[in-house]
């Protein structure tokens, strides 16, 4: 299940769950956002062992946005242990994002 990021949970908290995160930079105003986002829930559900999946809305978090170098939405992260291994910026097809996160994860 994708987790969102609010004001009552921190991202140090959410990436600590798990080695690997994949955080998902959005907008509620992005089209391709709302396109992605039941893949991206589809893919994290099937792969919960992988990865703990983050939705991040950038106009409700700038300075996660900010911290990550995010200039366009939907843009997705794969982070391990803190540190950011791979980027993906644009809309992709359920099993372009199973064979990417397959083989960083």
């Amino acid at each position: 299940m994708m987790k969102q990021l609010t004001s009552a949970n921190s991202m140090n908290e959410l990436l600590s769950e798990h080695e690997y995160s994949l955080l998902v930079f959005s907008a509620s105003w992005c089209g391709p956002c709302k396109s992605m986002s039941p893949i991206v829930e589809g893919v994290s559900n099937m792969m919960s062992d992988r990865f703990n999946a983050i939705k991040v809305d950038v106009d409700d978090s700038p300075s996660h946005a900010a911290d990550y170098g995010i200039r366009s939405v939907p843009t997705m992260v794969l982070v391990k242990n803190d540190e950011v291994i791979s980027q993906h910026i644009g809309v992709m097809p359920p099993q372009k994002l199973m064979q990417w996160l397959e083989q960083l994860t």
